[in-house]
């Protein structure tokens, strides 16, 4: 049985250039931390600054389609995995607003602002405060790897439903994927 599609082109275009701009500076962001300094981690930190950047503004019109025109669950979830799933996806949510602005926070009380793509520096949303940014920034690193076990249980849970033979991967697909 074919579910019909149930999100907005503006909303799957958004789902996929958030996974894809997570997809890129979540390594990005593992990488940098251990390189020595010098201009390969000040690029690698430009990158993922700006990225994350973008996702904290993309992050704005995703939420409002998703308000806009919420997809019903499918009918075939147990009530279990639709509480894992509604949870998955809350959490994601709030995550992809929190980790970026708890970013911006650790390099403003690190005594930065973030560059966006060399193009300029955002201003600072805190004063310097050193003791405050390391622990900002331990912070943010545990939400990226929360967001990483989040995104492969997301992942798991869209195979799951193709294989089970379900139609549901297909509200976030394109609709020209289809047979």
């Amino acid at each position: 049985m074919f579910a019909p599609p149930l999100y907005s082109p503006l909303a799957k275009a958004l789902h996929w250039i958030i996974a894809a701009l997570l997809l890129f500076l979540l390594p990005i962001g593992v990488v940098m931390a251990d390189l020595d300094k010098g201009p390969l981690q000040d690029d690698l930190f430009v990158l993922h600054e700006s990225a994350g950047l973008l996702v904290l503004a993309l992050m704005v019109p995703r939420l409002s389609a998703r308000l806009r025109r919420r997809a019903e669950a499918g009918r075939n979830i147990a009530p279990a995995e639709r509480l894992v799933s509604n949870a998955t996806h809350l959490t994601l949510y709030l995550l992809m607003f929190a980790a970026p602005l708890v970013g911006w926070l650790a390099l403003s009380a690190y005594g930065l602002r973030p560059s966006f793509f060399w193009l300029g520096h955002l201003p600072a949303l805190a004063p310097k405060d050193e003791p405050l940014s390391k622990q900002l920034f331990s912070f943010h690193e545990i939400m990226g790897w929360v967001i990483v076990a989040l995104i492969v249980l997301h992942i798991a849970g869209a195979v799951r439903h193709r294989l089970a033979g379900d139609d549901v991967i297909w509200r976030m697909l394109p609709d020209s994927w289809r047979k």
